[in-house]
């Protein structure tokens, strides 16, 4: 029993014009059309993973003791390690896919109490004389 692309789409959740493109690869190659690699992946990727874990090895263990990782020092370094100029956006993708996020102080602290900051404002001393 033929099924029409129409329907093969609504079985697969695929679009018409995507089985049809998959039934001519098939037509053309055979199976290998269908076992081959798929879409997606790093394909203008600069490093590795594994070369990006090592240049960031060192931002990590100076985080570790406390510092601030400053983009435009690992900017310099990717860059060095690729011998070519990157926009800042390569970087902050890199530090995303390894899970760094961006830390900001918090507003005010968690334990604050509005009404004790009101009273204390109201009573207290001014140190102006006025």
């Amino acid at each position: 029993m033929a099924m029409s692309p129409k329907a093969i789409g609504r079985v697969l959740g695929l679009s018409v014009n995507t089985v049809r493109i998959v039934q001519s690869r098939y037509l053309r190659y055979g199976e290998e059309a269908l076992v081959g690699p798929g879409r997606g992946g790093r394909r203008r990727q600069n490093l590795s993973v594994e070369q990006e874990n090592a240049l960031l090895g060192n931002f990590v263990k100076r985080a570790r003791e406390g510092e601030v990782l400053v983009v435009s020092e690992l900017k310099a370094a990717y860059e060095l390690e690729v011998r070519r100029k990157v926009p800042k956006s390569t970087v902050y993708r890199l530090l995303g896919r390894h899970g760094w996020r961006k830390v900001t102080p918090r507003p005010r602290h968690p334990d604050v109490d509005p009404n004790a900051q009101s009273w204390f404002k109201k009573n207290s001393r001014r140190l102006s004389g006025m």
